[in-house]
């Protein structure tokens, strides 16, 4: 006879562990089935290793500007397979806290309420699919000699002197920084009309306008033809050129991990169809994280499948999936969240705009950081903010305050009534509050008499 258990959960990532956590925080019996490592892409081959290495990175270009700095590569592996190797441990001991069952192996979808793995049947009252996600690389001739994100995150060759990465948006970005910082010259060959495309034009062009400065080379609204070992073949308005380069990256995205399933589950474009608590087609199986989205995001996996707990508990789902921050970790930073300027005209909304350079912001000053701003977007009616835009140190780290205004339906009146303590990145968010209403302290307006 099997096991028996109220809940089984495929996959160890950010939406897997978590919901077994919360599970069994609630009561439930729980078995967590994993293949490969806990903490799935974001902790192994994603979010974690990248921000370590962005990081350490970073140090290294600020301490170059006061002494001659030797790249040490291995150095620069050791610490970020050491900040994995912690994370991975934690969460080990809160799996094992919490007295979720863990095995490690495949497992395949049986039946409706049956999960098989290491020749084990497992019946359980609900499934949870949370496989994950992996690189996508496009049909481009050649492109089986480029690096995949995997590939450059493992860091086991030495640095190259140029770098060719194929994909401007955050993935692409975020090693180009990497490399620049390690004094890589770096080319951006993107096929979209601008770098981050996904993200608020303003953005997009105060990162451009850096990483130029910097000494990057981008090149948007071009057409790859060829992948060499050490350089790309690419056509810009219609002229053939060339970008060489000693590692060639694909920096195009990832796919859904879709697991053995016996009842066919609903799919679109390769990835699994669920409503809004993450039921799939057949109801006592759920989906969360990158198995299930368009936007593949560590945090908003995680919510997911939080709510596909609550759901299973007939509990109101405690998160709201239509306000989901995104940051780039970049220097400087961005993050944005809920709707751009043009996604709110384009949903008829009449829109007023509150915006702030960091300029003027006194921490900003003190960190000597590269200039920023922040855009608020509201409802020219009601005065309800419907999204945020942040350009600048730390944005990451405070895109949360906006994320939750929006999340809240807090008008630009309620917004401003916070004080934000003095020197911090945050005052630029009551700046730019008070610029709706052209009340901004550091502003100097044209006053009509």
């Amino acid at each position: 006879m099997g096991l028996k258990t109220e809940l089984v959960i495929l996959g160890a990532g950010p939406a897997g562990y978590e919901a077994a956590i919360h599970a069994a925080q609630c009561g439930m019996q729980v078995v967590l089935i994993e293949k490969d490592q806990v903490g799935g892409t974001c902790l192994n081959r994603g979010c974690i290793p990248t921000k370590s290495l962005l990081y350490q990175a970073h140090q290294l270009r600020i301490a170059a500007q006061y002494a001659k700095i030797e790249i040490d590569g291995e150095a620069l592996r050791l610490q970020k397979e050491d900040t994995v190797g912690k994370l991975q441990k934690g969460i080990a001991q809160l799996i094992k806290g919490n007295s979720i069952q863990f095995l490690h192996g495949e497992a395949k979808i049986t039946g409706p309420q049956t999960v098989s793995v290491n020749d084990e049947i497992i019946e359980a009252e609900h499934i949870l699919i949370a496989t994950g996600s992996r690189t996508s690389v496009p049909p481009i001739p050649g492109i089986e000699l480029a690096m995949t994100s995997d590939q450059v995150l493992q860091w086991d060759r030495p640095l190259p002197q140029q770098a060719v990465i194929i994909g401007a948006g955050v993935i692409g970005l975020e090693f180009a920084d990497l490399l620049l910082d390690l004094g890589v010259g770096v080319t951006l060959l993107e096929a979209a009309p601008r770098p981050l495309i996904q993200a608020d034009r303003e953005i997009a062009q105060n990162l451009q306008m850096i990483l130029k400065r910097r000494g990057a080379q981008l090149h948007c609204g071009i057409t790859i033809t060829q992948i060499h070992e050490n350089a790309v073949d690419y056509v810009e308005k219609e002229k053939p050129m060339r970008a060489e380069g000693e590692w060639i990256i694909a920096a195009t995205g990832r796919k859904p991990v879709l697991c053995d399933c016996a009842p066919a589950l609903a799919q679109e474009r390769g990835r699994l169809i669920t409503d809004a608590c993450g039921r799939t087609s057949v109801p006592t199986i759920y989906a969360a994280g990158d198995v299930t989205s368009r936007i593949q995001l560590a945090h908003l996996a995680s919510a997911q499948a939080i709510n596909a707990v609550d759901t299973m508990l007939g509990r109101t789902p405690q998160f709201d999936l239509n306000c989901v921050p995104s940051c780039l970790y970049t220097h400087p930073e961005a993050a944005w969240v809920g709707l751009s300027e043009e996604e709110a005209q384009a949903q008829g909304l009449s829109v007023i705009v509150g915006k702030t350079t960091t300029l003027s912001n006194s921490k900003s000053m003190i960190e000597q950081a590269p200039r920023g701003f922040v855009k608020l977007i509201a409802d020219a009616v009601t005065r309800q903010l419907v999204g945020g835009v942040i350009a600048g140190a730390h944005a990451s780290d405070w895109i949360g305050t906006v994320a939750q205004a929006v999340s809240q339906h807090l008008t630009i009146d309620d917004c401003q009534r916070v004080i934000m303590a003095h020197p911090t990145w945050s005052e630029a968010l009551h700046e730019a509050l008070m610029d709706f209403d052209q009340h901004a302290i550091h502003t100097l307006y044209k006053r009509t008499k």
